[in-house]
């Protein structure tokens, strides 16, 4: 019988494996090295590359938010502030092996077999006339058999290998300010009431102070600001839309309790103030 072993081969393999990951390995740290000093070379040269650029954008809002003039102030500054450098990492390597590996083995023998006959007669009588007479037969026979036995085994192997190289979103460059004079918006939290019996109130109220004064802090009276409370009702307080000396006006909002057993905990309120382009939104909880 004949007899394979390919353990040899898938020997040598795991130990080639072993050393295209060690290869591997350090060629991933070689080129992520050299990615480092391309990016730190491109991020110096962005630095010290100096041009003419806006560098604040002033935009002037009056009193009823609208835009009544934009300055721009232009400086010579650094060229990374408008340009980030591109840097580069190696997200993931990925090794995959398989191996290949056959061998082929095969034992004949052969058998002969020869095989030799002889038939002979003869004839005589008291009839015979011409004499007697004799006849000889002979024969030879030879078989050979050929046995033959082979016996092969196989490994099949495979070999992969992915890689991505992506920029890397950790590091960045900030972005020039941008300046806005104008009015603002401040938005402050009240009292909180609840309406109906103390023990089994059936709706309760806040208060929100909503104030609307100029950049140096001059109060703006007069004005009527649109007010939103998604989710809840809300209504002037005493009536009153605008701001009043003070540049303040104060929306109530309210909630109903519905039901024999309502829920009475506090819940989460975006209350949104804005005159023309000028806004600011802030939680209630109440």
């Amino acid at each position: 019988m004949a007899n394979t072993d390919v353990s040899g081969q898938l020997a040598t393999a795991g130990l080639a494996f072993g050393d295209l990951v060690k290869l591997t390995g350090q060629a991933v740290a070689d080129t992520q090295q050299t990615l480092n000093k391309t990016a730190a070379n491109s991020t110096s040269t962005l630095a010290k590359t100096l041009v003419d650029v806006v560098a604040v954008q002033e935009v002037d809002y009056d009193d009823s938010g609208n835009v009544t003039q934009s300055q721009s102030f232009t400086q010579h500054l650094p060229l990374i502030n408008f340009v980030d450098p591109v840097l580069y990492m190696w997200r993931e390597v990925r090794l995959q092996g398989r191996f290949t590996a056959s061998q082929f083995a095969s034992t004949s023998s052969t058998d002969t077999t020869t095989h030799t006959g002889d038939d002979s007669s003869a004839e005589a009588g008291l009839f015979i006339v011409l004499g007697g007479g004799y006849t000889n037969f002979q024969s030879d026979r030879t078989s050979t058999n050929l046995d033959t036995n082979f016996r092969i085994e196989s490994s099949v192997g495979l070999m992969r290998m992915n890689a991505i190289l992506e920029p890397r979103h950790d590091i960045g460059v900030p972005k020039p300010r941008q300046a806005i004079v104008g009015p603002r918006i401040s938005i402050e939290a009240g009292p909180i009431a609840d309406v109906g019996p103390q023990n089994a109130p059936t709706g309760r109220t806040m208060e929100v102070v909503i104030g609307y004064e100029k950049a140096d802090g001059t109060p703006i009276a007069g004005k009527t600001l649109s007010i939103e409370t998604p989710g809840v009702g809300w209504s002037y307080k005493g009536g009153v839309s605008q701001t009043d000396g003070d540049g303040l006006v104060t929306a109530v909002l309210s909630r109903a309790f519905i039901g024999d057993a309502p829920d009475l905990s506090p819940i989460d309120v975006i209350v949104s103030a804005r005159m023309g382009l000028v806004g600011a939104s802030a939680t209630m909880t109440f």
